[in-house]
């Protein structure tokens, strides 16, 4: 089950490899935002089968701007783009 406030990382779809946050359950679906491209007024509605669950839960009573959504999502993030840039080994041109 996704708790409000559970760190996801999306394995499908349009924004498939990024972390975002549970904000809420909606029937079936699960409301993810990361402050950015879903705000916390606006967010995306994910099958809970294209999330992966991870280790942390975010306080939302703290977080309560995007601004503050986006800091707390930021080294999640940031370790996926660092991992992106050193995949793969040297370039070759």
């Amino acid at each position: 089950m996704f708790e409000p406030g559970r760190v996801v990382f999306c394995i499908a779809g349009h924004d498939k490899g990024r972390f975002y946050a549970v904000v809420k359950w909606q029937g079936e679906r699960v409301l993810i935002a990361d402050g950015k491209a879903r705000k916390l007024e606006a967010p995306k509605a994910k099958n809970p089968i294209h999330l992966k669950k991870t280790n942390h839960i975010l306080d939302l009573s703290q977080v309560v701007t995007n601004k503050k959504l986006r800091l707390a999502l930021a080294p999640f993030n940031a370790k996926v783009t660092a991992a992106i840039e050193t995949e793969g080994g040297d370039r070759l041109v």
